[in-house]
């Protein structure tokens, strides 16, 4: 069984490889994604844990490879906030991680930013990425787990406090991208314990 949701762009956690910075080259490496299981929390799908697939057939890396930009905190709105971009065919995976080299501005209004990065002063990353495709499996007595089998990077981040995993921060300007969610059931006492708790949710929210 197959449904079609609505997902912001998504946020995790990531980091510089500790002594990466190449003088010459004026490049970082970066690990933008290890996978992780992470605990979420939305209005739509309650609270749920979040596991993203890292291999060659679940993650899109056309976009990184494309020269992806490095932002300052997910800024999206203006070019000053580009402080350096994915080097072109660098983002790969590699032993279940995901890998790549950033290339660092030398423009004046980045200088005070990119010096913090390679001073190690700055070392937290975000990686925004958006969501195709989950598969939901509920789990006896926990909740539900989604198993992100397709995936896209867009954009990598220095942030100065790691993005919270569970934030799904919506507003009237948030970009929304369509999902496919297979759900995995298991019988159908599956089945009737979903459709409960989506009629108690819409009874609330009809109060």
């Amino acid at each position: 069984m197959a449904e079609i949701i609505r997902l912001p762009q998504m946020l995790r956690d990531a980091e510089v490889r500790a002594g990466s910075f190449d003088d010459a080259a004026h490049t970082i490496e970066v690990i933008w994604t290890t996978g992780a299981t992470v605990r979420r929390v939305s209005w739509l799908e309650g609270e749920f844990d979040e596991e993203l697939i890292v291999s060659a057939n679940a993650v899109r890396l056309d976009r990184l490879n494309s020269g992806a930009p490095f932002l300052d905190t997910h800024g999206q709105w203006s070019l000053d906030s580009v402080i350096g971009s994915v080097v072109r065919g660098t983002a790969r995976i590699e032993g279940g991680q995901g890998l790549a080299r950033v290339k660092l501005s030398a423009a004046p209004d980045a200088v005070d930013r990119v010096a913090k990065i390679k001073e190690g002063t700055v070392s937290n990353i975000s990686v925004g990425y958006r969501i195709h495709s989950v598969e939901r499996k509920e789990r006896d007595g926990k909740i539900p787990l989604h198993r992100v089998i397709d995936w896209e990077p867009w954009e990598i981040s220095a942030v100065p406090i790691p993005a919270d995993p569970g934030a799904q921060v919506r507003s009237a300007k948030s970009d929304m991208f369509d999902c496919k969610v297979e759900r995995a059931l298991a019988d159908d006492n599956d089945v009737r314990r979903i459709r409960l708790a989506m009629q108690q949710r819409m009874a609330g929210l009809g109060r």
